[in-house]
């Protein structure tokens, strides 16, 4: 079937299929690239002689049509599956259009007493030998851009995707066409005339693009690069976003198309959004401010307390406040809700081996964390819990020693570990593990404290505890983080693992 085709000819027609979603757009009709069969239904030649004084005659009969692919405006709802095949004979316009290698124009039936609008433009090689042929149909359409549309399909030699300057059009894009050589606008639809309505300007077409009201300079820079051009405009209260697309003809810029797109709702809502933002990270800079002078009052008192245990409380509330604090210092200078858990994590660990080390004893402290974003609000959750878990460690891990290893880690929950004995820290260090994560994993997250130290004291149950520091973890995982605390022996040697695991 495609021996009949030239490699040429093939180019072309793929240049073509590669855009014809927004030629579609453009020329705001179905497109149809037609090609003609025999009577076996194999793919013939259509005019074997250029057009001129003598009827371009086929070489055969053409006795069907084929769709080699077809696009509609990206807008369109009622979008149906293109029919493969055709009889020559039910579309005449189509055929004459192969037979005689010339541009035909009338009309098609859609439905029972419903036409539409009907263009067939012949598809040439450099020998101007027509091979297949666009066909252009709408009820409603502006031919002026069915011509502009066909020159840009013309010179749809690559696949324009990647340049945003071709992206796809939406039914409120104003569509301008120009005239390259003098800058005369040549037609323009509805959603363009509106716009320049609004901007005081009564007709387009007929003016020129250099003239004071219109003043587009894309083009010039259009005609001097060769290439299309996108340029944003901020004309008396509205935000316009300009496309200048080039179409040529025999190797020269005849006619621009110019896309106009209004963004100001786009615009205005991205400055309230930037508005809100810096609202927020001011609200949060407050917040860690007031905490911070919270905490520098509660130390105050804790320098003039003679008791060591109020001293300890007091302690214990500065670490409390100031791991909020962190959470709020980190969103105050970010524009997202959003918290990094290894730095979060990472102040955390600062901030209570700094309150809490004593000199006496010498500890080796690890942390480390998976690449993890938390909203705020679990964020701020999860670093009070880690601060409570470290400070429990560091009170009560390490009495009567002078050395120990106190390590902690956040990560994702890996799949193999659904079982108790399955979970890190068991069998492996959890800084170790956090770094180590396998790719398959789920929406949950881990955090695990563990020390070598003491251990827990005989009979210790974690529900009838009385230590402030755990009833707030239990409380904070339960009731805020909707997940689970487990609080036992190391298996692996002596100390404590503290293992908390919530849905992210």
């Amino acid at each position: 079937m495609t021996s009949l085709l030239t490699q040429e000819q093939w180019d072309i027609l793929d240049g073509m299929r590669s855009n014809l979603g927004l030629a579609a757009d453009l020329a705001q009709a179905k497109i149809s690239l037609i090609l003609p069969l025999n009577r076996s239904r194999q793919l013939c030649s259509a005019a074997t002689t250029p057009p001129g004084k003598n009827k371009a005659k086929p070489s055969e009969d053409i006795c069907f049509l084929s769709v080699f692919d077809q696009a509609e405006p990206l807008t369109r709802s009622e979008n149906t599956e293109p029919e493969e095949m055709t009889r020559a004979a039910d579309e005449p316009l189509m055929t004459q259009a192969l037979t005689e290698n010339t541009v035909t124009e009338g009309f098609r039936e859609v439905a029972p007493g419903q036409f539409a609008r009907l263009k067939v433009y012949p598809i040439c090689d450099g020998h101007n030998r027509c091979f297949a042929t666009a066909a252009f149909e709408d009820r409603e359409a502006d031919v002026v851009f069915w011509d502009a549309t066909m020159d840009f399909l013309h010179g749809s030699k690559t696949d324009y995707a990647s340049n945003s300057c071709y992206r796809r059009l939406s039914s409120i894009d104003g569509l301008v066409l120009v005239n390259a050589r003098d800058g005369l606008i040549l037609a323009a639809n509805n959603a363009a005339r509106h716009i320049y309505r609004v901007l005081g300007v009564g007709h387009l077409v007929g003016r020129r693009t250099s003239s004071e009201e219109i003043n587009w300079n894309g083009i010039d820079n259009v005609l001097y690069t060769g290439t299309a051009e996108e340029q944003e405009l901020q004309k008396k209260g509205l935000f316009l976003d300009f496309r200048f697309i080039p179409l040529y003809a025999a190797g020269s810029i005849e006619r621009i198309i110019v896309v106009i797109e209004d963004v100001t709702q786009l615009k205005l809502k991205d400055e309230e959004l930037r508005v809100k933002a810096a609202v927020i990270r001011e609200i949060h800079h407050r917040v860690k401010n007031n905490l911070q002078t919270i905490a520098s009052l509660l130390r105050l008192e804790q320098r003039r307390a003679a008791s060591e245990e109020t001293k300890n409380v007091l302690r214990d509330s500065i670490n409390r406040i100031s791991s909020i604090a962190l959470v709020h210092e980190y969103l105050s200078g970010q524009g997202t809700e959003l918290v990094d858990i290894n730095e979060l994590g990472n102040g955390v660990f600062r901030t209570v081996m700094s309150s809490m080390k004593t000199p006496d004893l010498e500890l080796e402290m690890k942390f480390s964390a998976d690449n993890l974003r938390l909203p705020s609000q679990q964020a701020a959750s999860l670093a009070l819990v880690l601060n409570e878990l470290l400070q429990n460690a560091l009170e009560h891990g390490f009495e009567n020693r002078k050395k120990g290893t106190l390590t902690a880690a956040i990560c994702r929950l890996d799949e193999s570990a659904e079982e108790p004995d399955k979970l890190p820290g068991r069998a492996t260090d959890a800084a170790q593990y956090s770094g180590n994560a396998k790719k398959e994993t789920t929406d949950r997250l881990l955090l695990l404290v563990k020390d070598d130290g003491v251990g827990l004291p005989a009979g210790f149950d974690l529900q009838k505890t009385k230590s402030l520091g755990l009833k707030i973890v239990q409380t904070v995982v339960q009731s805020d983080l909707k997940g689970t605390f487990n609080l036992e022996p190391r298996t692996d040697g002596n100390g404590t693992v503290a293992r908390v695991v919530i849905h992210m």
